[in-house]
């Protein structure tokens, strides 16, 4: 049986960290032996996953499972993939604490997701300046789609937009990267 840190549970159910305690007092969200410390809860309780993923709203595939407990590990590479996952899910709130959490280990395309939110105002205010800052370390770091968001993004010429139309702009950038990445293997 597979346990996970009781914050990773929130994030996988949108349930309050309360609403998990219930369910663990009404044995339908199990713990780790000697985890459970009565409520206000231990951060360090530790839930079965299998629990959490049925409390879950979540569309996930087979092989996520193995990506939750990774990310939970604190694997920087997962912990950015699981808040891709939850961005994709509609769950930018949740997903930008998994992009926090990569950034913390200096992971560029964490920082990457991390700019594109706060440009974008998914799941916090929109803040372009902080957006860009992440977008450019993850460009010091050798991120190639945030090397050419850098150019844009510092364009002097480069008229205001909105969060929206910023946003669009970037997703362009992404695509043209991606493309002319594709063509590159391809040929």
């Amino acid at each position: 049986m597979d346990f996970i840190n009781l914050n990773t549970a929130i994030s996988l159910t949108g349930l309050s960290k309360r609403t998990l305690w219930r369910r663990i007092a009404d044995g339908v969200l199990r713990t780790e032996v000697n985890s459970v410390i009565p409520p206000p809860a231990n951060p360090q309780t530790r839930v079965c996953l299998d629990d959490a993923l049925k409390l879950s709203p979540l569309d996930l595939a087979a092989d996520d499972r193995a990506l939750v407990l990774a990310a939970d590990g604190g694997d920087a590479e997962a912990q950015c993939d699981l808040g891709l996952l939850l961005l994709g899910q509609g769950r930018a709130e949740d997903a930008l604490g998994w992009f926090e959490a990569s950034v913390r280990q200096d992971y560029p395309e964490g920082m990457h997701w991390l700019g594109r939110c706060l440009i974008a105002g998914q799941g916090v205010m929109a803040d372009e300046k902080r957006g860009i800052d992440f977008i450019a370390r993850a460009a010091n770091r050798g991120h190639a789609t945030a090397r050419h968001m850098v150019q844009f993004l510092y364009d002097p010429a480069r008229r205001a937009l909105s969060s929206a139309e910023l946003e669009a702009a970037l997703d362009g950038i992404e695509r043209k990267v991606v493309l002319a990445a594709l063509e590159e293997t391809a040929g």
